[in-house]
């Protein structure tokens, strides 16, 4: 009824809480702590896709708005005609719709200026508070044309004239026991769904396009993980993982107490692969390729979901990407 089989036999499922992919938790389109009003089905699911997207681009201003914006619309494109397959009562892929949840989570504002700042999503906790009207769309559009086939081909103009009022009132609590509560239903997972893991990968992978593997900037999550990669398949990796660890730190990525934990358990992620195919492939776009894939079966490596992780478990946190000392040092071939 939630959870999709192959969703769930992923290893990152087994490992870490996510979100169903069949159909939301129960409640979460309703007022914190009351029934759901609306039906059954996914109601968070377009407006956590897109706040991620938007945020994402916001803190990690690397690619254009036009090349964020296809990467956003082809991945998730991809993850619902897939799912929907399967499963025909899953929503299909909507130009319109996914077009409106971009404007509402303003990704169309300019980027911000100055140091990126990476805090858990906690977007459920958000739409608990009030912050996010995941109804917002019916002050735009009828039903009709909401849900129509052709606005799932192109993108259709609103035909509302978007005076409706909200339905949603704030509610914070000082305490801030709403976080709490929101937590305790489900609403804020560990690892993000597969729409939102295989964006960030195929961003991280285009980031890397035409990036010389000598000329890395360690002050970029995509850079810091490729270095990993390539140290996995070094035989003997000691040097360039000292290397790995000196230059995020430098960097200011990661403090110098936490480094060694997290560099052991990137590599943890990255070495069975590397001992499954013997050899780092030749070409730089097969190599791109090889970590988009890494990425993309293990979401917990972006670590901007929410706080729940298991005591045991590491997560893959990094300080705010400052104005670098030594951001990356052209043709050091410390790593390979």
């Amino acid at each position: 009824m939630y959870y999709s089989p192959e969703f769930l036999a992923q290893e990152t499922s087994a490992r870490f809480y996510r979100l169903p992919d069949l159909q939301d938790p129960p409640d979460s389109s309703g007022p914190l702590g009351l029934p759901r009003q609306k039906g059954t089905g996914h109601f968070t699911k377009l407006p956590r896709w897109a706040h991620n997207v938007a945020r994402t681009h916001r803190r990690q201003p690397t690619l254009p708005t036009e090349s964020i914006t296809e990467i956003a619309f082809s991945t998730l494109k991809q993850t619902t005609s897939r799912l929907a397959q399967s499963y025909p009562n899953v929503q299909p892929f909507s130009e319109t719709q996914a077009r409106f949840w971009l404007k509402y989570m303003k990704m169309i504002s300019p980027v911000a200026v100055g140091k990126e700042s990476w805090n858990p999503n906690q977007f459920g906790v958000h739409v608990a508070q009030g912050g996010f009207d995941i109804w917002a769309w019916e002050a735009h559009y009828s039903a009709k044309l909401w849900n129509s086939i052709e606005a799932q081909v192109s993108y259709k103009d609103p035909d509302l004239d978007g005076s409706r009022k909200s339905e949603v009132d704030w509610c914070g609590w000082p305490d801030g026991g709403v976080g709490v509560q929101a937590r305790w239903r489900g609403w804020d997972p560990e690892v993000g769904g597969g729409d939102e893991v295989e964006f960030l990968a195929e961003v991280a992978a285009r980031e890397l396009d035409g990036v010389d593997a000598n000329d890395l900037n360690y002050e970029m999550r995509s850079h810091i993980l490729f270095a990993a990669m390539l140290a996995a398949f070094e035989a003997d990796s000691e040097q360039y993982v000292g290397q790995l660890r000196r230059r995020i730190v430098d960097a200011g990525r990661i403090d110098e107490d936490k480094v060694e934990k997290w560099v052991q358990e990137a590599l943890k992620i990255m070495q069975p692969y590397a001992k499954k195919l013997g050899m780092l492939p030749a070409s730089s776009a097969a190599q791109n390729e090889l970590l988009r894939q890494i990425l993309g079966e293990n979401g917990q490596v972006f670590a901007r979901w929410g706080p729940l992780s298991f005591p045991t478990e590491f997560k893959f946190e990094l300080n705010p990407r400052l104005k670098s000392k030594a951001a990356h040092v052209p043709g050091d071939k410390g790593i390979p």
